[in-house]
C-alpha cells in the first residue's frame, strides 16, 4: 500500500477538527492494514466534526456540524460513499456499518472541496483464514426448520414453559436462517411432506413430559425424512423414558440404533464425547435454573456406528450422531436449554452438525 496514513484504533477514541483543518489523530503502525471503505461528507464549507467508535464492534459514528435529514449511511466494502449536507442546518450524525471487524480509522477535514472524509482500515490477514465449519458450508444460503414442540404457552399450554428463545438465539450464533413450525398442545408435529423441503430439521421438546411426547406419527415422519436424505437434530430429554416408547420403537431401533437405556438419571453435567474436539469445556453444567425444567435426561447405549457427542459425569451416553440411510440424526437425551447460555447451546449444536454433515 503506497498511501501515507495516520490512524486511530477502534477502541473508543475520539477525533475532532475545526473548520478546514485536518484532524489531530494518534498515529499507529498500519503496515498490516488496508483501505476498506471511505465515506466523504461534502459541505458548503469545511465543517467541525467528531468521529468515534460506536456501540457495536463494526460501527463508527461521524457527527458533522451541518445537517441533512436524519438517516443511516452504510458504506459498503471497497466503495466510496458520498453524502452532502447543508451547512446552516446544525449537526447531523452518520452511522457507518462496516460489516466486519475494522482495525483502525482516520477522519479529517478538507478545504478543496470542503468535506469531511473518513478512511476505514481493516487488518490484513497475516495467516490464512480458517476454513468455514463443515455445517456452515453444508447449509450456506439454505433455510432450516425449527420444530417448536416444547408444549409451552406459545403452543397452547399456559402451564408449561417456552424455550424457543434459546434455540432462536443459537440459530443466530450459528448463522443459520430458519423457519419455525409450532406444534399445538396434544397434536402431532409436521409430517414428512412438511419436512421434506428442508435440509435440516431441529426438533426440541423442552419440558414436554406428556406420554407420547414424540408420537408414532412423528416417528414415522422423521424416519421417512431421514431415509429420504434429510438431517434431524432431536432434543428431547423425555423421549426414551416416555411410557409409550421405553427405547423400543422403530425409530429408536432403525434411526437412533439404541439398544438400551436408563430413564431419568438426573445427571447435572456432561462432557464432550471422546472424538469431539470442537468443544473446549471439559464439563458442561446442566443446572440452569432460569428454565426451571430440571434434569430428567435418559442415558442410553449408543450403537457402534454412532459418534458420541455428550457423555455424563456418570460415564453414560447422553447424545449421539448417527448417519442413517441417505441422511442422519443427532439425538440429545438432555435438554440443551439447561446449559444456560445460547452461546453454549450453539457450540454444542455446531459440534453435532459438523458430525452430521460429514460424508
Amino acid at each position: 500500500m503506497n498511501r501515507v496514513i495516520t490512524a486511530l484504533t477502534m477502541a473508543g477514541g475520539l477525533l475532532s477538527a475545526g473548520t478546514a483543518s485536518a484532524a489531530a489523530v494518534t498515529g499507529v503502525a498500519v503496515d498490516a492494514y488496508e483501505v476498506y471503505t471511505e465515506l466523504t461528507v461534502t459541505t458548503d464549507k469545511a465543517a467541525a466534526f467528531t468521529c468515534e467508535a460506536g456501540g457495536e464492534p463494526h460501527t463508527l459514528v461521524l457527527t458533522v456540524a451541518a445537517a441533512a435529514p436524519a438517516g443511516l449511511t452504510v458504506a459498503p466494502a471497497g466503495r466510496v460513499a458520498v453524502a452532502r449536507v447543508a451547512a446552516e442546518r446544525g449537526a447531523t450524525t452518520f452511522i457507518l456499518k462496516t460489516g466486519e471487524d475494522v482495525g483502525s480509522f482516520r477522519a479529517y477535514a478538507t478545504k478543496q472541496p470542503p468535506a469531511v472524509v473518513v478512511d476505514i482500515y481493516r487488518k490484513l490477514e497475516l495467516t490464512p483464514k480458517r476454513p468455514p465449519r463443515p455445517y456452515a458450508t453444508a447449509f450456506r444460503g439454505k433455510t432450516v426448520l425449527l420444530v417448536d414442540d416444547d408444549d409451552g404457552p406459545d403452543n397452547g399450554n399456559k402451564y408449561s414453559i417456552d424455550v424457543d428463545d434459546t434455540y432462536k438465539a443459537a440459530m443466530k450464533r450459528l448463522g443459520l436462517k430458519y423457519d419455525i413450525h409450532i406444534v399445538r398442545t396434544g397434536q402431532a408435529g409436521p409430517n414428512a411432506a412438511k419436512l421434506a423441503p428442508y435440509p435440516l430439521v431441529i426438533w426440541y421438546c423442552g419440558l414436554d413430559a406428556r406420554p407420547a411426547v414424540i408420537t408414532a406419527a412423528d416417528e414415522g415422519a422423521l424416519l421417512e425424512y431421514i431415509n429420504g436424505g434429510g438431517r434431524v437434530v432431536l432434543i428431547c430429554q423425555n423421549y426414551l423414558s416416555d411410557s409409550s416408547n421405553q427405547g423400543r420403537s422403530r425409530f429408536c431401533r432403525e434411526g437412533l440404533g439404541i439398544t438400551g437405556m436408563k430413564a431419568d438419571t438426573q445427571v447435572d453435567a456432561v462432557r464432550p464425547g471422546p472424538t469431539i474436539t470442537a468443544l473446549e469445556d471439559a464439563e458442561i453444567s446442566l443446572n440452569n435454573e432460569l428454565t426451571r425444567i430440571g434434569n430428567w435426561g435418559d442415558a442410553f447405549v449408543a450403537p457402534d456406528d454412532a459418534c458420541v457427542i455428550l457423555v455424563g459425569k456418570d460415564g453414560k451416553t447422553y447424545a449421539e450422531v448417527r448417519r442413517a440411510s441417505a441422511g442422519g440424526v443427532a439425538f440429545f437425551a438432555v435438554a440443551l436449554e439447561n446449559m444456560g447460555y445460547a452461546s453454549r447451546v450453539g457450540e454444542v449444536l455446531a459440534a453435532a452438525l459438523d458430525e452430521l454433515v460429514k460424508p
